[in-house]
């Protein structure tokens, strides 16, 4: 319960004053407290602690919950413990406003460890402190009085899964709970009138007061781990924006684990720039200049005269703060011990631990540019897709999301195995946006289309060159298993993978059971393989040092290639590209087109 003595006039949301019958809002811009150095002073304050987390905006309506970020970003999928919780409330539709709290082994709230639990469906650490009700059942609440909207809050909340806390409002002597609070290692307090209504924006009806020196700062520049592989960073430059001006605002050397200066070294890899975005100029030889769009939180001793960071230590990414139109944060690269996170067993195939993938935002910016090039390749095909969701990346199998998009439609199968499948399958732009919802980041075509799945409609034939084989072997294997298979009667095209080979794809003048087509691809491969045994193999399990694997398994019923123009899960975002039979033999690089880039190579860093 909370401590204040709240008001306990008429039971019932109709009732309190204020209460206002509407249609449920969409996302509401969060009361912003003042930051104050001192409690406020004369009576009509109560006291909130104020945990180190996110804030986080919960809504119940008709059975769907949905979690916003600070800045109205939908992280119902990051805070997916706090909504799986969320369908226990005894209420036909709420609004919440509060904060997503992950307490430590010592029993305070941990802002790293909450970065470690986004994401989790079963998480036992991630709470969800609710301390104000902004709508319930039919009403909105914004004019209602603060302690009424308490008292509404704690009869919601009464009942709760254990993930929900109500946060205590508490009358006492400023001076003296401050004090005891920072002495109990807490963030700091939330000081808030009473009587007031809810209203959004910097409001000085609360104040906010704060133990710990901690504020977020723009990167302007990092240090890069020399010799880190993969890459990570050793330090961070941060800047503050002063009067309309960008300056420098310290150096962060601590508070890095190795999964965070590496996600750090790949989110900021897009915003490099040339020069400094500081509007007064410093000398750090050793920075690489990047875009000041990245936040991040820091903790800091005190200030020097010059108004830099001592003893700056680095709290997390401020992911909740982007912008809705700005890019979403870049995924952390996937851990083979993430099963754990939400993903189930049966949905995983096989698991990609090393993979790195781009945000929702980068993929559908990136579909967007060529999906009409994209879909006579990827197009009316069934797909085995790659997925990251709660942070695993894996080949997907099995049972697939409830929430599919009307776009991405369904074509049910009948498995080799026996049972039934269902594969996706799309034919428009909605088509791709609706697999970027689902987390799809690679997808995989069947060598037939969703009218005749059971004939393939090309050949595969992957060239997977094995430690110690330069790419130039690659290419002039590619440019003779082509005369080879111009001789059968085969026109190929090649397409880079994206990783480190190249496949010919050959389209047939008459469908063929996919059977056929794999003994086709395996006589070819097999004639290819005896002009030079030690220079190729036809088998992935042999040792394949200083060898090319000529892959004619990509042939049969139900296996896939990565498609033409899909994205790859590997560090830079390759694409597989269609190119020519001339840049081949000019030696362009299997990994040359990017999702930044996919008409135009990039150039190969030296």
């Amino acid at each position: 319960m909370c401590a204040v003595a709240l008001r306990q006039s008429r039971s019932g949301v109709s009732r309190v004053a204020g209460a206002r019958k509407a249609a449920i809002p969409g996302y509401i811009e969060p009361c912003d407290p003042t930051l104050r150095e001192n409690p406020p002073r004369g009576e009509g304050w109560v006291y909130e602690i104020k945990a180190d987390g996110y804030r986080a905006q919960l809504h119940l309506h008709a059975g769907d919950v949905t979690v916003y970020s600070r800045t109205g970003l939908d992280w119902t999928e990051q805070f997916s413990s706090i909504a799986a919780a969320a369908h226990k409330l005894k209420a036909k539709s709420a609004i919440i406003d509060g904060e997503a709290v992950a307490y430590g082994s010592g029993g305070l709230p941990d802002f790293q460890q909450l970065r470690r639990e986004l994401g989790r469906k079963r998480s036992e650490r991630v709470r969800y402190h609710a301390f104000d009700l902004l709508y319930l059942d039919g009403y909105d609440l914004r004019d209602a009085a603060y302690e009424d909207r308490k008292r509404l809050l704690q009869e919601l909340l009464r009942d709760a899964p254990q993930t929900f806390i109500c946060v205590e409002a508490l009358e006492a002597d400023g001076d003296e709970i401050f004090a005891k609070g920072c002495k109990l290692g807490l963030e700091g307090l939330v000081v808030k009138r009473l009587g007031r209504p809810y209203r959004s924006g910097r409001q000085e009806t609360w104040i906010k007061l704060k133990c710990k020196k901690s504020e977020t700062f723009p990167i302007v520049a990092f240090v890069e781990k020399l010799g880190a592989h993969p890459r990570k960073i050793a330090s961070l430059y941060v800047g503050r924006r002063q009067n309309g001006r960008l300056v420098y605002a310290g150096k962060v050397r601590t508070g890095y684990t190795e999964t965070s200066a590496r996600e750090l070294r790949e989110r900021l890899d897009p915003v490099i720039r040339r020069t400094s975005p500081l509007d007064v100029r410093i000398k750090k030889p050793k920075a690489t200049w990047v875009e000041p769009t990245v936040d991040i939180e820091v903790e800091y001793g005190a200030l020097t005269d010059d108004g830099l960071l001592r003893e700056a230590v680095f709290k997390g990414l401020r992911d909740d703060l982007a912008l809705r139109k700005v890019k979403a944060p870049r995924l952390v690269p996937s851990s083979a011990a993430r099963p754990k996170l939400g993903v189930p067993k049966e949905n995983v195939l096989q698991l990609l631990p090393d993979a790195l993938v781009p945000s929702k935002e980068e993929l559908a910016d990136y579909w967007k540019r060529v999906w009409n090039k994209a879909l006579p390749h990827l197009g009316h095909r069934p797909l085995k897709l790659v997925r990251h969701v709660h942070g695993t990346t894996f080949y997907h199998k099995g049972p697939l999301p409830k929430d599919i998009p009307e776009a991405v439609h369904q074509l049910r199968i009948l498995k080799r195995e026996g049972g039934e499948g269902t594969r996706l399958w799309v034919d428009s732009l909605d088509g791709f946006l609706g697999l970027v919802q689902i987390g799809a980041v690679e997808l995989h075509p069947w060598n037939s289309t969703v009218e005749d799945f059971e004939h393939a409609d090309r050949i595969v034939i992957d060239l997977d060159p094995g430690e110690g084989v330069e790419w130039k072997a690659v290419a002039e294997a590619a440019l003779e298993l082509r005369t080879l298979m111009k001789r059968e009667g085969l026109d190929t095209w090649p397409k880079l993978t994206g990783g480190k080979g190249v496949h010919l794809m050959a389209p047939l003048e008459e469908p063929m059971l996919h059977d056929q087509a794999h003994r086709v691809a395996r006589g070819l491969c097999s004639e290819f393989g005896a002009r030079d045994p030690g220079r190729y193999i036809l088998s992935a399990r042999a040792k394949r040092s200083n060898r090319i694997f000529l892959d004619y398994l990509r042939n049969g019923r139900g296996t896939t290639a990565i498609g033409t123009y899909s994205p790859r899960a590997r560090e830079g975002f390759p694409i597989a590209a269609p190119v020519t039979w001339t840049l081949i033999e000019k030696g362009i690089r299997p990994d040359a087109f990017t999702i930044d880039s996919p008409f135009r190579a990039k150039r190969r860093s030296t």
